[in-house]
């Protein structure tokens, strides 16, 4: 290839063009395989052969041998994505139908392996030059589309077909509302992307396991591509284009007896939310109906999709779903919570308070700190590590969302906390004891100085002995231990001086290794919200406009 760029080798094109002519399969089979390699590199010297190997490319993928077509195939995607010019790429536009063929017969004869390949080469085309493809878009999109339903298929195909599909909707720079003219074929996109999301199980583990990263289980190699399709499909569409279609698709899915497709229904809405924020934004009511109704729902599968929902949702709509439905949601979840006999949901419910809280203003959290605090204690004596975890980092969100209206808790809380620090030993229990030392450093932050001060001395000489114990590698302590200091400094001020010989040496130790605390001028909090609301603007706007 370097010798065909300096031009040291100017024999071998027209020897290539010779084999093309001699007639000899083998041969003909090779150099095609030959070209397909080298052309990425030789793609400037190839200007004058254009007609010449248009022909040769039309020739063989139609060709009877299979190894030749896929040869061909091959050697046209790469020439094709190769040409920087698009009148010299529009000249191609006509053998699309042949690509096309290529990949129905490797299918039809059981190939997979050959069509997904071939499918490889069309999303490269569909991320470099998606305009070739418009003079047969409804052809391409008809005829993958197809694929991408097909349930007899690997699942692998169906997924590089899915990839093309949404890869194609995401060209909106390169071609700007190429797919929008095609709405028919979204709805039977966004409609495979949520069938995708029925390739899910319900294994005994998931309801037995005790960690969070568990709650995968049971979930096939199609239901994560569905989420993934349906979240850029919706950040590239906007709402404008995605609601109507899930206004129309959802109804039916939620009222199926087949808890798969209420729990797909579910994670749809969840999936969506961030790319239609405007348009969710102005049925708020809607979507918690649904997750409503999904946290009554019999099955634990679907109560833990609602929980999930609901936890989304009060991120991408927030501080709007706080303000207009709190009176359902916490009530909801608050019930979520006393499901005993599932504790993954019960889990999954705290996980949701932590969202909600995040963006929820401390006057509305307020009334319900009774109830949500009552809870949460009552959750740390559960047997279930994962749910008592997960009441402590609720339990956290709720102390640094309400602020002052904490305090009155204080008394009760701490102690409880302190006894977790002092007894969470042992290997499963690490991520116990890293939780609560979360939790103990925002509620000190929440209730101030002067409340958190006197029991500070005590829980930093705690504190301090477990940083200069050894800990594995993979131990949390260390990471939350860090974080911890930093908001008990902001806590305490020029009180927390005496702790800075303990406390610096593994703070510095960690900036050298990765960037995970900033130091910054109280005032700059303002400005910084101030810019991250404008960002979440632009993201909206861009998602919902487009």
């Amino acid at each position: 290839a370097m010798l065909l760029e300096q031009q040291q080798w100017p024999e071998l094109l027209p020897f290539m063009f010779t084999c093309v002519q001699s007639g000899d399969e083998r041969i003909l089979e090779r150099v095609l395989r030959i070209f397909a390699q080298l052309v990425m590199s030789i793609e400037m010297t190839l200007s004058p052969y254009l007609t010449t190997l248009h022909n040769v490319f039309a020739q063989c993928l139609t060709s009877a041998n299979v190894d030749i077509r896929n040869a061909a195939l091959r050697a046209t995607c790469s020439f094709i994505s190769s040409l920087e010019k698009k009148q010299e790429r529009d000249k191609f536009q006509d053998l699309v139908p042949s690509m096309l063929n290529c990949l129905g017969t490797a299918l039809n004869t059981g190939d997979e392996a050959t069509a997904q390949e071939t499918l490889g080469m069309f999303i490269e085309i569909g991320e470099e030059h998606p305009t070739f493809l418009r003079k047969n878009l409804i052809d391409i999109v008809n005829a993958i589309l197809t694929v991408t339903e097909a349930q007899n298929l690997e699942a692998s195909t169906r997924q590089l077909a899915c990839e093309f599909l949404v890869t194609l909707t995401e060209a909106r720079e390169k071609a700007p509302g190429m797919m929008r003219k095609l709405p028919q074929f979204m709805g039977k996109l966004f409609h495979a992307l949520m069938c995708f999301l029925l390739d899910i199980d319900d294994e005994a583990e998931w309801h037995a396991a005790d960690r969070e990263e568990d709650e995968g289980i049971g979930n096939g190699e199609l239901f994560e591509v569905g989420l993934e399709g349906l979240d850029r499909l919706a950040i590239a569409l906007g709402g404008g284009s995605i609601m109507p279609i899930a206004n129309q698709l959802l109804p039916a899915f939620l009222q199926d007896q087949d808890w798969h497709k209420r729990h797909a229904a579910l994670m749809t809405l969840a999936q969506i939310a961030e790319g239609c924020v405007k348009v969710m934004s102005t049925c708020i009511k809607w979507t918690v109906d649904i997750c409503v109704a999904g946290l009554r729902d019999p099955h634990a599968k679907v109560r833990w999709a609602a929980c999930q929902t609901i936890g989304q949702l009060s991120t991408d709509l927030g501080p709007d779903f706080q303000e207009q439905e709190h009176a359902r949601i916490v009530p909801t979840l608050l019930a979520a919570m006393d499901d005993v006999n599932e504790p993954r949901v019960q889990a999954h419910a705290t996980a949701a308070v932590v969202n909600f809280s995040e963006d929820c203003e401390d006057e509305i959290l307020a009334p319900y700190l009774d109830a949500l605090v009552s809870k949460l204690l009552v959750l740390l004596q559960s047997p279930r590590n994962i749910v008592r975890e997960g009441a402590l980092t609720s339990l956290a969100s709720v102390a640094d969302s309400s602020k002052e209206y904490f305090e009155k808790y204080y008394s009760v809380v701490m102690p409880i906390l302190v006894n977790i620090l002092q007894t969470a030993v042992g290997k499963d229990l690490r991520l116990l004891r890293a939780k609560a030392i979360e939790c103990i450093s925002l509620v000190g932050m929440a209730v101030g100085k002067d409340k958190f001060g006197p029991d500070s001395k005590i829980i930093m000489e705690m504190l301090m002995a477990l940083q200069s114990q050894e800990m594995d590698d993979d131990d949390p302590t260390a990471t939350y231990l860090l974080q911890a200091w930093a908001r008990i400094c902001k806590c305490l001020g020029h009180d927390f001086l005496p702790y800075l010989p303990v406390v610096m040496p593994p703070l510095l130790k960690s900036a050298r290794l990765e960037t995970d605390v900033s130091i910054k001028y109280v005032d700059d909090d303002d400005e910084e919200d101030e810019s991250d609301d404008e960002d979440e603007s632009d993201d909206e706007d861009e998602s919902d406009d487009e």
